[in-house]
């Protein structure tokens, strides 16, 4: 087993192949998100992508060898280090006897990976997850910026209440882009058939299919009637935008700056986003910026004390684990124009998830950010990897944040200064409350 030396937080249903893109199917909370790229699998609370499908096993002595050492090993893991002492209800010691159980009456790997999932999805965090060998060479690829799978670029949340996807993100030059799907749009119905299903599960994966076929959706966007959408599948570049502009600054008007940082997974999110800054600061100081995290599910602590480095410094905070070790997180202030002191506003919503709600709370404690829009998951465990000798993958929660105050928001979320409570699928990019809001704030200065 190796221990990888970064460790994350994102939601789980964030997972694999772009952070908030192509997993966590089959959720009935908003702030899941799921795309096109992922086909439905046992575990909604910690679901992953099967890029290409894998040849069944056969069952040898060897083969049940390997997954006892594995299932040992990830056992003792949970056992020693899960944030919950009591697993969170779940009998532990029943778990291992009921697995070995199985293995030792012959297990193929695909059931093997298959229980895994189940077993570590059961802990019900939302967070830890398990990833087979294909599962965690795909996340490396995510992580790397390589990602590659077909379908149609969407990222989208499940409405469970009134049974429909809305989009999150869309992907750039991706086939939805070009169909002229936006963000904030509803998917009713995908090739005739409901996109969330009777019990709230996310039907995404039927936008799945090979490069070159059509999928006809049933589209709303807010406020206007429904329409069919013809998209034709296609290779997309699992690499979301990082979108920034100014929204404000001609004839003397302030210039406000606005970043929308989508995830804090991928390898280069804080080169990308201090390019962004940069950009931003070409012409002189900011008046005000805009820091937009409404659909950021989290990522990389490198990203995270990136960010955070854009506008201020200092003890932002710790981790504790379950035994009661700290470990600080000091950041070393790195701006960019006038970014550490330019006034700052972060939009935040359901959706904003693990360390997104850290970077959000952090700015906010630290007096450098009014926070508005609706407040967050509450779901902030500190995920921990560990590898296996097959290349399967556990992510564990091992920790939890503490503010410097000895707040924790775990379970609960963070409370926004300025509560917008429309949802995300409730209006559309020209008529966004929340962003409406932030530029009121500045003009109130």
């Amino acid at each position: 087993m190796e221990t990888r030396s970064h460790f994350v937080s994102r939601c789980a249903s964030a997972g694999l192949v772009l952070a908030l893109v192509l997993t966590g199917l089959g959720t009935a909370l908003p702030s899941f998100a799921s795309s096109d790229a992922a086909p439905p699998v046992a575990a909604p609370a910690a679901q992953s992508l099967r890029t290409t499908p894998t040849p069944t096993t056969t069952i040898t002595a060897n083969i049940t060898a390997r997954q006892r050492r594995i299932f040992r090993k990830l056992w003792s893991i949970v056992n020693e280090r899960y944030i919950y002492p009591d697993f969170n209800g779940l009998d532990w010691q029943a778990a291992r006897v009921e697995i070995n159980r199985r293995i030792n009456a012959g297990m193929t790997d695909e059931a093997f990976y298959e229980a895994m999932r189940d077993l570590i999805a059961s802990l019900n965090d939302d967070h830890s997850q398990f990833l087979s060998p294909d599962e965690a060479k795909d996340e490396d690829a995510e992580y790397e910026g390589t990602g590659t799978y077909t379908g149609i670029g969407i990222v989208s949340a499940v409405n469970a209440e009134r049974g429909y996807l809305y989009v999150l993100t869309v992907m750039p030059d991706s086939p939805a882009e070009r169909s002229g799907i936006r963000p904030h749009d509803h998917v009713l119905e995908i090739d005739g058939q409901p996109s969330v299903d009777a019990s709230g599960q996310s039907q995404s994966w039927l936008l799945r299919g090979e490069a070159g076929t059509t999928v006809t959706l049933r589209v709303r966007t807010p406020g206007q009637a429904p329409r069919l959408v013809e998209v034709q599948r296609d290779e997309v570049t699992s690499v979301e935008r990082i979108e920034h502009r100014l929204l404000a600054g001609d004839a003397g008007n302030p210039r406000i700056g606005y970043l929308n940082v989508p995830s804090l997974f991928e390898a280069n999110v804080l080169s990308r986003s201090r390019t962004a800054v940069r950009d931003l600061m070409k012409d002189g100081p900011l008046d005000g910026f805009i820091l937009d995290l409404r659909t950021n599910g989290g990522g990389t602590y490198g990203n995270l004390r990136g960010l955070l480095a854009l506008f201020t410094g200092g003890d932002m905070g710790e981790f504790v684990s379950r035994s009661g070790t700290t470990t600080p997180i000091r950041v070393r202030a790195s701006g960019i124009g006038n970014s550490q002191q330019v006034p700052l506003v972060v939009l935040i919503s359901t959706a904003t998830e693990s360390f997104a709600e850290v970077l959000a709370g952090a700015l906010q404690a630290a007096g450098r950010a009014t926070l508005i829009g609706q407040s967050t998951a509450g779901n902030v465990e500190i995920l921990l990897s560990h590898d296996f000798e097959d290349g399967s993958r556990l992510w564990l929660a091992e920790e939890t944040f503490r503010l410097p105050n000895g707040a924790i928001w775990e379970g609960e979320g963070l409370m926004p200064d300025v509560l917008i409570p429309l949802g995300w699928d409730e209006y559309t990019v020209e008529d966004d409350p929340v962003l409406a809001a932030a530029l009121k704030q500045f003009e109130s200065r």
